[in-house]
């Protein structure tokens, strides 16, 4: 049986994790869990979802009881290590570089089109 205060700690410590990290800072844990479930990498999504189930189920005394509380607070320590390792100045120039190389590509496009509507009606 888990102790309702270690989850508690563990979604937290979860919770400061979103708003330091992910910027989320509207709604509870799982609202924001839902919002952070899409940045987070497929293998740390089923973490996610079995803390959310544990925090969900600490506040019943019989489903309580059924809890694997070492390998929901693994999986809640997962998610902060990954979470913290984050970088958010690499993920500002990533999503930077990406607006920026999509501009180009469809600039490159236009021109080549406008080139070749030139070419095809004889002007060049």
């Amino acid at each position: 049986m888990m102790a309702e205060h270690d989850i508690g700690d563990a979604v937290a410590r979860l919770e400061q994790v979103f708003e330091d990290k992910l910027r989320l800072r509207r709604g509870g844990f799982e609202q924001r869990a839902r919002q952070a479930r899409r940045m987070l990498p497929r293998g740390l999504r089923a973490d996610l979802a079995r803390v959310i189930e544990a925090w969900r189920m600490v506040g019943h005394p019989k489903q309580a009881r059924v809890l694997d509380g070492p390998e929901v607070l693994r999986s809640a320590e997962r998610i902060e290590t990954h979470l913290k390792r984050l970088d958010l100045a690499d993920r500002r120039k990533g999503r930077l570089l990406a607006l920026l190389a999509s501009l180009m590509f469809d600039a490159l496009l236009v021109i080549a089109v406008v080139l070749g509507l030139l070419v095809w009606r004889g002007f060049v």
